[in-house]
């Protein structure tokens, strides 16, 4: 019985090895390492090897090359060509170890460690070839491809499979490419390995049931969270800023960070909540990160500019798209949301007022501690349970709020209500982790 391993490749932000190969070069008569440094070269040579090692008929390796490289040929014999490959690597690693190579190579950091069950990863890829192998460009390439992740390696076989579906026409439907995506964790890919150059079937962006894919944060409290403190001053500008909170990482429905955004703004700037009212809300998400003055607008004003970026995006989607009245926030929830809110006010007014500051016996923060409370609680009353309860989130994570064991279950539990993703509220689990 095999052992579980380790996953070889853990650095790299994008694909690697054999199946980047033939996506830059299609066919390799003449084998290049592709620019990158040793790491690149050891991926690149492993795989390569890994294919002659397995014992695979030389027309198997031929018709999975020839199907991840759109049908480029890479000649008569691919097996002459694998070892010019792991020559050429070989070469790129001995010049770079002699100091040949002009390339710097800097990471700092501890790779996280994936553990990979190679049976049960080899059955979830041969499944999944097997699935679509009536939709690929010959009759062979889908059994090529279980030979492959069966005989050579179920990892490599994932990425060539991944490089042939890019190369054809598949329906990929979201619950597919979740599988897909599934598959590329437990290898420890980065996001979008998978995702990019992946032709998803995605829904309308205005699918509320969505907001389970997003991991953390959204909308309105995500965008707050990009202008905390002063540190965001160091890191973007203001329009890039809003951007970032419109931006859809990978796995999410191209549109949906736009519209979440878009619709908790116009619940705000369509409510009953004051001007004054608003700022002090904006101040306290913000920690007194950015101020509005700075923009010459009121509040109102600064929500019309977010919600013209939201539009913007929505629009490269949908042309016809068109703002339109939010949708009804739950008030069932309203009742709970107050009752952790006040739960938690007085942890939250004494973190505020504690707030660091040089000559604490002047504090400004004395006074902005009595804003918070009252701004969480007119959103929750006046403009939505959820956007009330997501700031609150906000609030405790940038003032350091201490959470109890017992408060983590319940906002747990109403978050799961309410929709979020499996991380929302996970790193309030502890204390001490960083926020």
């Amino acid at each position: 019985m095999e052992e579980p391993r380790e996953a070889r490749f853990w650095r790299f932000e994008e694909d690697f090895g054999i199946s980047l190969l033939i996506a830059r070069l299609g066919t390799a008569l003449t084998p290049v390492v592709p620019d990158g440094d040793a790491d690149d070269a050891r991926a690149l040579r492993d795989d390569a090897r890994l294919l002659l090692d397995s014992g695979l008929p030389a027309e198997t390796l031929r018709t999975v090359w020839r199907a991840a490289a759109a049908g480029q040929d890479p000649g008569p014999d691919v097996l002459g060509l694998l070892r010019r490959i792991v020559e050429a690597a070989e070469d790129r690693i001995t010049r770079e170890a002699a100091g040949l190579s002009s390339d710097d190579t800097f990471f700092d950091g501890t790779p996280p460690l994936v553990t990979v069950d190679e049976p049960a990863m080899r059955k979830a890829v041969c499944a999944e070839a097997r699935a679509v192998s009536h939709r690929l460009t010959g009759p062979d390439v889908g059994a090529a491809l279980e030979r492959v992740a069966a005989e050579a390696d179920a990892d490599l076989g994932f990425r060539l499979f991944l490089r042939v579906v890019k190369e054809t026409p598949v329906d990929v439907t979201m619950e597919r490419y979740d599988r897909y995506r599934t598959i590329g964790e437990a290898f420890g890919y980065p996001g979008c390995l998978v995702h990019d150059g992946l032709d998803v079937h995605w829904p309308r962006f205005d699918d509320v049931s969505l907001r389970r894919r997003f991991d953390c944060d959204f909308g309105f409290s995500l965008l707050a969270g990009g202008f905390y403190g002063d540190l965001w001053q160091h890191s973007h500008t203001v329009d890039e800023g809003i951007r970032g909170a419109v931006f859809d990482y990978a796995g999410l429905v191209p549109g949906s960070s736009a519209y979440a955004l878009l619709e908790d703004t116009v619940r705000l700037s369509r409510s009953p909540m004051s001007d004054d009212a608003l700022t002090a809300l904006w101040q306290v998400a913000t920690a007194y990160g950015h101020t509005l003055q700075t923009e010459g607008a009121g509040p109102r004003q600064w929500l019309h500019r977010i919600a013209a970026v939201c539009v913007e995006r929505l629009r490269e989607i949908d042309p016809g798209f068109a703002v339109g009245a939010p949708s009804p926030g739950d008030s069932a929830e309203r009742d709970a949301v107050l009752r952790e809110l006040r739960e938690t006010a007085p942890a939250l007014t004494r973190a505020v007022h504690d707030s660091p500051w040089y000559g604490a016996t002047t504090s400004p923060w004395f006074e902005r501690s009595g804003t918070v409370v009252p701004a969480l609680e007119r959103v929750v009353e006046q403009v939505d349970p959820d956007l009330g309860f997501r700031l609150l989130l906000r609030c405790v994570r940038a003032y350091d709020v201490p959470v109890t064991d017992e408060q983590y279950a319940h906002w747990t539990a109403l978050g799961d209500r309410f929709g979020y993703g499996r991380e929302h509220v996970a790193d309030l689990a502890d204390p001490q982790a960083e926020r």
